[in-house]
């Protein structure tokens, strides 16, 4: 998707060597089945739709500390998510839903659908216009309505690393330190 050759590219500074970029360049793609860019085993979502005036932005505001609260148990009933904002912009006339996530845009889509519906639901229902709820056979194609594809965007360090690769990895790196531990004391 993006032209990056190492022997011609002149990085943004001078002070960096081009060897620094080409070694943290990700390569990313376009999704091959929906919207967004991929880099490796990571994919980004990006949500903008209208919203409901005067009332969604009240709604919204007043609904946002649980969503905020419960986000660790929906997304982690998703599995795959990295990370995800919701937020009211553009003088709240728009909602911007963005998420970082490891998996193909089809399966996130299902994903969502089947474990975060009720949680979508909140925070999306009676805020965004024309919204029919993620359990309407209207949603697949108000998603693809309002979801943009990112012009710039970054993966992270180790976009090859799911969700639970990295809990699996701090796990065994903890059960390795309390080793470690036990065998000095």
């Amino acid at each position: 998707m993006y032209d990056f050759d190492p022997s011609t590219y002149q990085p943004i500074s001078p002070d960096v060597p081009v060897e620094e970029i080409a070694k943290h360049f990700q390569s990313p793609r376009s999704q091959t089945d929906g919207v967004g860019l991929r880099a490796v085993n990571r994919s980004e979502f990006t949500l903008i739709a209208p919203v409901i005036q005067p009332t969604g932005p009240a709604v919204f505001r007043e609904r946002a500390e649980k969503a905020c609260i419960e986000a660790p148990y929906w997304e982690g009933r998703i599995g795959t998510v990295h990370d995800l904002r919701v937020a009211l912009v553009n003088d709240d006339q728009q909602i911007l839903f963005c998420a970082t996530y490891s998996d193909e845009f089809k399966p996130y889509v299902v994903d969502v659908i089947r474990f975060a519906t009720p949680w979508i639901d909140h925070m999306f229902v009676d805020v965004a216009v024309g919204y029919p709820g993620l359990a309407s056979d209207d949603a697949i194609p108000y998603i693809a309505k309002y979801q943009v594809q990112a012009d710039v965007w970054y993966g992270g360090p180790n976009p090859e690393a799911s969700p639970k690769d990295i809990t699996k990895s701090l796990a065994v790196a903890a059960a390795f330190d309390n080793l470690l531990d036990a065998a000095q004391a």
